[in-house]
């Protein structure tokens, strides 16, 4: 049957050495506490995907233990597995792997959808600290902005695990209108900001220390110039970090006034210029762990017989604290200065930043950044996001 193929645990055999696989990494004998379990586990998948039936007028599991009494000792079957080794083993899982065990059977796919089950898992380890347009955070009982008003507690409703995983997947690297998609090809006005679907959690992030939200994009044509920054407008507020990739520098900016408009910033320069004339090419990516801010390029240069040849990743380090931004969100976006044929897509969201990064004291050392000012007007303002 072709349902038995794209399980990993569809026969006895597997599941005893992917127990073998977890005791070694929990520390614990899982293979010997376990093998009932995991042998009964195995026949069951084995029977749903070779057709098997249950008697008439009893359900699966009914049937299956009846089977098992008929020696005169009660068998294991799945539901007895939900509490223990059966969640074990679909925590180890990916996306595609626990697509396909969805397929075994009616009782693998609840399990896998529960709250508290892989795919809840998954989603809670791949989307942490991040928060979609319109929406929430991926488990929305973690969002304490989320709380009803009259009270502390939260309305329990209950989600599609699997549906918000696969949707979050889809979305989280898209950009908002007028742009659609996570790619961009054309800018038709000058000054253009494309501000991403997701957004950074900041609140949850930096609840602990150990985890960070790493944002990549991918710079395939660029006629002009394009940077990477990141806002705290959802808030309320008016300011904004902004990296250039090519120049190097990276740029702090408050609105002062609208009208005139007047704009606070300082600026430093962490990564030397890498350009001259030409736009940048090749992947920039900012990193957001433990309330600070580090961002990243790798540069790709285009020869004269239009080979290309890609650098190593360079990083600013972690360059600036969150103390400029009001709010919890802070929204990640592209600042374009001119229009033009772009190509630019956002490929990695991920937990990790591309290189290891050292302790960095730029964060607190003012005196290393540097004011620049500026006033509707003039022509040397700053190609940081829009205020």
């Amino acid at each position: 049957n072709s349902l038995a193929a794209p399980c990993v645990l569809g026969a006895p055999e597997g599941c005893e050495a992917m127990a073998v696989q977890v005791g070694a990494r929990s520390g614990t004998p899982a293979l010997g506490a376990y093998k009932g379990a995991f042998n009964a586990i195995g026949r069951l998948f084995n029977a749903c995907s070779t057709g098997w039936q249950p008697q008439p007028g009893l359900d699966a599991p009914d049937a299956m233990m009846m089977e098992g009494q008929a020696g005169g000792e009660r068998q294991l079957v799945l539901p007895d597995l939900a509490d223990g080794p059966y969640f074990i083993i679909a925590m180890q899982l990916g996306p595609g792997d626990l697509a396909r065990s969805d397929c075994v059977c009616r009782w693998t796919r609840e399990l896998n959808r529960s709250t508290g089950g892989p795919w809840w898992a998954l989603g809670r380890r791949a989307f942490h600290g991040l928060e979609l347009d319109g929406d929430t955070v991926f488990d929305p009982a973690d969002d304490d902005t989320r709380r009803t008003s009259r009270g502390t507690g939260r309305r329990l409703v209950r989600w599609a695990w699997k549906s918000r995983y696969l949707r979050f997947a889809a979305e989280v690297k898209m950009f908002r209108s007028p742009f659609t998609g996570f790619e961009i090809t054309s800018v038709q006005q000058a000054d253009e900001i494309a501000y991403s679907r997701c957004k950074l959690r900041s609140d949850i992030l930096e609840a602990s220390s150990n985890d960070g939200v790493y944002i990549e994009v991918e710079v395939l044509a660029n006629p002009d110039n394009v940077s990477l920054a990141v806002v705290d407008f959802e808030a309320g507020g008016c300011s904004s970090v902004t990296f250039s990739p090519d120049t190097g520098a990276v740029i702090r900016e408050r609105k002062i006034r609208e009208a005139p408009r007047k704009v606070a910033g300082t600026y430093i320069q962490p990564l030397s210029t890498i350009t001259s004339g030409q736009g940048f090419e090749g992947a920039m990516g900012l990193f957001l762990k433990g309330g600070r801010l580090a961002f990243f390029r790798r540069h790709i240069e285009r020869a004269a017989d239009g080979s290309t040849s890609s650098g190593s990743w360079e990083t600013t380090g972690f360059v600036t604290d969150l103390s400029w931004a009001e709010g919890r969100r802070l929204t990640p976006c592209l600042a374009f200065r001119d229009v033009g044929d772009y190509n630019l897509r956002m490929t990695r969201i991920t937990s990790e930043a591309p290189i290891e990064l050292k302790p960095a004291a730029l964060a607190h050392e003012e005196s290393l950044w540097r004011s620049l000012d500026w006033y509707a007007g003039e022509n040397d303002a700053p190609n940081g996001a829009d205020m």
